[in-house]
This record gives C-alpha cells, structure tokens and sequence, in this order.
C-alpha cells in the first residue's frame, strides 16, 4: 500500500474559492454576481487530471502540498466587445509544507462580441484554470515574486495567447 500513500502525498490542495489579493478592490458588482472565482478551482481540479483537489480546510495550516490562488488584477463589463477586453490575471502560490516552492501568474484575456462580464469571466477562469494546471503538470517551480506586489500589471500590454 505504499504505493497508494506515495501517490495522495503527492496531491496539491487548493480552496474551492479563489480571493482577490489583499487590497486589491477589483469588479465588487462581478465580484458578487459571477461565480468565476469557484468555477476556476473547479476547472483546475479536471485539467490537472488528479494533481489538484479541493479542501474546505484552512490551505495555510495544512501539510504537504497546497496551493493559493489570488485574483492580482482584472477587468470587465457588461456589454460584448464594445465595452472593450475584459481580462484577469492570477497568481498561483505552491508551498510545500508552509514554505513557497513556486509561482505562477497567467494572464486571459477576449474581446468576444455579445458576452457579458460574468460570461466572459467564465471563459477566462476556464483558460487560466488550463494554464495553472499545465504548469503544476510540468514543474517548473520558481519563485518569481518575492513581494506582494511586485510583478503586478494594470493592462495587457503583453502578447497572450488567445482563448479558444
């Protein structure tokens, strides 16, 4: 049966629930409208194939290896594409016992016409949910941002892959 245990220590755990970071105000109206921010941990648990799992409990108090997501950014707005891109960016925090091993912050964005905010949030949840778990899936573990805030964009001014 060691086996068995070998493969749940290997299990990252992650809030059903991802929060903005701290200070960070962001869309209230989408905020409390969209699910998005429980549809991408959702979305992350089927794209990691068995890598990820969500835990009610506290991420911070547990052993092993958990996994905290925040909101650093976004935009969006009811109103397709003619009230402009709406887009997020997230950072992914693996700690491995309490320390941090890695992270990793994507960026989404569309411009689909005829979507609302909560729709296209959704859209964008479902892509950085696919990219964070392509990410845990190849181990590329590092520890970008040493601060809260560093590294924190306020507009997409980068090239970023599109969302199918």
């Amino acid at each position: 049966m060691p086996a068995l245990s070998a493969v749940a220590d290997d299990v990252i755990r992650t809030s059903p629930r991802i929060a903005l970071r701290d200070g960070y105000a962001g869309y209230p109206e989408f905020m409390k409208q969209c699910d998005w921010t429980a549809e991408l941990p959702a979305h992350l648990v089927d794209y990691s194939r068995g890598l990820v799992e969500l835990t009610d409990q506290d991420i911070e108090a547990l052993p092993g290896r958990t996994l905290r997501i925040r909101i650093m950014n976004m935009r969006s707005a009811d109103g397709g594409g003619f009230s402009g891109p709406k887009w997020a960016m997230i950072r992914a925090e693996l700690f491995q016992d309490g320390k941090l091993i890695g992270q990793y912050q994507p960026y989404r964005q569309t411009m689909t016409l005829f979507r609302g905010g909560c729709s296209s949030l959704s859209k964008i949840s479902d892509a950085l949910a696919a990219d964070t778990a392509a990410w845990l899936r190849r181990g590329d573990f590092r520890i970008l941002f040493a601060d809260e805030q560093a590294g924190i964009e306020t507009g997409p001014e980068e090239e970023v892959p599109p969302i199918q």
